[in-house]
């Protein structure tokens, strides 16, 4: 073996590490956090086909609130399953407040980039919306039956 191939050898075999390691640590940190997500969503979709075995709903997502909730969307009603089965299922009207004009409007009054826009359910059902600055991230609340402000939160990362 040559030392030229020695060296492209130890490279590859380098870089393999690298990757494994990498591996192995989205494994652990992010990966399990996914896998955790998608174990309560099925649980809240199983609890909901039990309560409603008629219902045909689009896939749940993961809210965490006050308490944490799945929620999932059909073409004119919101269901809030709570993780907590001591709690009922919250149904909602969609009504004729549009999340997407909501979160628009959010982006508008913050200023900043949009980071996320979901409905969610925190004693009653409202629009979240999360915009981002280079120093500090906003959290705007609406309700989603009418839209109106509810209250805004904001984080910042500033030294003072």
């Amino acid at each position: 073996m040559t030392k030229k191939s020695k060296w492209i050898v130890s490279l590859l075999a380098a870089l393999v590490g690298v990757v494994l390691v990498f591996s192995v640590m989205y494994r652990f940190t992010i990966g399990h956090t996914e896998i955790q997500k998608e174990k309560l969503i099925e649980a809240a979709t199983e609890r909901l086909a039990d309560e409603s075995p008629n219902l045909k709903v689009g896939r749940g997502e993961l809210f965490n609130g006050t308490e944490t909730y799945v929620v999932f969307t059909g073409t004119d009603k919101i269901w809030f399953v709570p993780l907590n089965d001591k709690l009922d299922i919250e149904e909602r009207e969609v009504g004729e407040v549009g999340v997407t004009d909501v979160c628009s409007r959010s982006v508008e009054e913050t200023g900043g980039q949009l980071v996320s826009c979901k409905v969610g359910f925190d004693k009653r059902a409202l629009i979240e919306v999360v915009t981002k600055t280079e120093t500090s991230y906003t959290y705007s609340y609406y309700t989603l039956q009418t839209g109106e402000y509810i209250r805004r939160v904001q984080l910042s990362d500033q030294n003072i």
